[in-house]
């Protein structure tokens, strides 16, 4: 019974000590993991953050922009158009030179054929005159709107292009804001999962541990009471009246029987004359 008893508590101490060493194994490898994941998060962060910088640089300079009617990028284009008068029309470059040419041309070739005081001549000097005049105007006024066309153009191009620019580097933070709220997602899930691993292995090793010692102190309870029913079979009182105590060698119990003669002898008898007749066992 006492080798069955201390079997037991040996088994139990093993056997806690083994889940809670698995416990703690099991949560180390675990952290080690978490570690490796925080330390993958805060390079993918830092991955990341230049892109994020710049995207917030770019909408906090594109909102500014954008705030305020009729300023920044929502200048509207004031400049409008004015048709060139007669007067401009008559300045332009080289008009005055190709007006003269064609008249002199038109009064030598009158004056060739003798006709150049005639009246057709002066008609026909008038209408030169006057179709180079309206040619030239409207040449004048095509340059001038064209001219009014192309710098409304290039105020829109330069707006465009200015918002343009900034919408890029704004969508590359935002993209970047994307990957990273990506990589927080997915590493604090796998994270979390790992704690909980943790807890599970902790509360594993705490409930291992304990049925252990529930195991071993029910086969020392087991013990107990098989020595306590033998002694009762056996008619002999000694361990019953002396419990536990008797088991360690206490007075009229197990430990009495091992210290003296583990027989008794029949009354009326003594030992050496009768060493195997008549005995009662201790147990």
């Amino acid at each position: 019974m006492g080798i069955s008893a201390g079997t037991s508590l040996l088994g139990g101490l093993f056997g806690s000590n083994a889940a809670s060493q698995a416990a703690q194994e099991q949560e180390q490898a675990d952290q080690k993991a978490i570690n490796f994941l925080q330390n993958q998060e805060q390079t993918g962060l830092q991955n990341y953050s230049p892109f994020l910088t710049a995207g917030q640089n770019a909408t906090t300079t594109l909102s500014s922009l954008l705030g305020t009617p009729g300023s920044g990028l929502l200048t509207p284009w004031t400049t409008t158009f004015t048709a060139p008068t007669a007067a401009q029309a008559a300045a332009t470059p080289g008009y005055q030179f190709q007006l003269q040419q064609g008249l002199n041309a038109a009064q030598n070739s009158a004056a060739g054929q003798g006709s150049l005081l005639s009246g057709r001549t002066l008609a026909d000097l008038n209408n030169y005159a006057q179709g180079a005049a309206s040619t030239n105007y409207q040449n004048t006024f095509n340059n001038a709107l064209t001219q009014y066309n192309s710098a409304y153009q290039s105020f829109l191009n330069n707006q465009n292009n200015q918002y343009q620019r900034l919408m890029g580097l704004s969508g590359e933070g935002l993209t970047a804001a994307q990957g990273a709220g990506s990589l927080l997602s997915n590493l604090g899930g796998d994270t979390a999962s790992l704690m909980a691993g943790q807890g599970s292995a902790a509360a594993a090793g705490t409930i291992g541990s304990a049925n252990a010692w529930n195991g071993a102190l029910g086969g020392l309870g087991n013990s107990v009471m098989g020595g306590l029913t033998l002694n009762a079979l056996s008619g002999n009182g000694g361990f019953a009246g002396g419990g536990l105590g008797g088991l360690f060698g206490g007075s009229g119990g197990f430990g009495s029987g091992l210290s003296g003669d583990p027989y008794q002898d029949v009354p009326g008898t003594t030992p050496a004359s009768a060493p195997f007749s008549g005995l009662n066992p201790v147990f």
